[in-house]
C-alpha cells in the first residue's frame, strides 16, 4: 500500500499534481488546499490513499495526516465519494469543518460543490459524535474536549442570550483542555470572554 509519496513536483493542476519519484510521474489527486502547496520543480510530500475500483484506480492526496483522516470519515459517509471529499476539504479548513459538526450547520457544507442539503444532513448526523470532542480531528477548537452535550448546550445558552456562533467558536478555540468542564463553570468563562471582547446584537 502506498502510504504517502516524497519527489518533485512536475505539473500541476487545479485538483491534482504530477509527483516525480526517483523517474517514475504519479498523478494524485489533491484538494486546493494540498495543490497550493505545491511549486512546481520544488520538493514536496504527500500523504496518500489508493481508491481501488472496477473500472480505475485513484491515488488522493494530503498535505497532512490530518487532511487524510478527514478525507477517510468523510468518505464513511454513504453518498460521499472522493471527490466530493476532496470538494469539501478545498472549501472549508479545519477549524470550519469543526465548527460545522459542532453546530450542526449543514448550510456551512453545502458550500462546496456536490453537497447538497440532504447530503449535509445525512454527513452532519453520521459523524458528529465521530468529530465532536475528539482532540485529534480538529484543530485549535478541539482543544477543549468538556462531553459534547456540555459544549453544545453552552453553545446553544449563548446563542439564545444573542451572540454570534462565529463570536462563540473563537472564544472556545482559546480555551485550554479540561475533558470534565460543568456547564455552568464553562458558560461562565466563555460569557466572561465574550463580554469582554465582542458584542452582541
Amino acid at each position: 500500500m502506498i502510504t504517502h509519496l516524497k519527489g518533485t513536483v512536475e505539473k500541476i493542476s487545479d485538483n491534482s499534481i504530477v509527483i516525480d519519484v526517483n523517474g517514475v510521474g504519479y498523478a494524485v489527486i489533491c484538494s486546493a488546499r494540498t495543490v497550493a502547496e505545491a511549486k512546481k520543480g520544488g520538493p514536496i510530500l504527500v500523504f496518500t490513499l489508493l481508491n481501488v475500483r472496477e473500472d480505475a484506480w485513484t491515488l488522493f492526496g494530503f498535505i497532512s495526516e490530518k487532511e487524510r483522516l478527514w478525507f477517510n470519515m468523510l468518505t464513511s459517509v454513504q453518498g460521499v465519494g472522493g471527490k466530493v471529499a476532496i470538494a469539501l476539504l478545498s472549501t472549508l479548513g479545519d477549524d470550519d469543518l469543526y465548527n460545522a459538526f459542532l453546530s450542526q450547520d449543514k448550510n456551512m457544507l453545502t458550500r462546496a460543490d456536490g453537497v447538497g442539503p440532504k447530503l449535509a444532513t445525512r454527513i452532519i448526523s453520521e459523524l458528529k459524535d465521530k468529530v465532536v470532542g475528539k482532540i485529534d480531528i480538529g484543530t485549535p477548537t478541539s482543544q477543549i474536549s468538556p462531553e459534547a452535550g456540555v459544549l453544545n448546550d453552552v453553545i446553544s445558552a449563548l446563542v439564545n442570550l444573542g451572540y454570534q456562533k462565529s463570536d462563540i467558536f473563537r472564544v472556545v478555540s482559546t480555551l485550554p483542555t479540561e475533558p470534565n468542564a460543568k456547564f455552568d463553570a464553562l458558560l461562565k468563562t466563555v460569557l466572561a470572554k465574550l463580554s469582554a471582547g465582542v458584542s452582541h446584537e
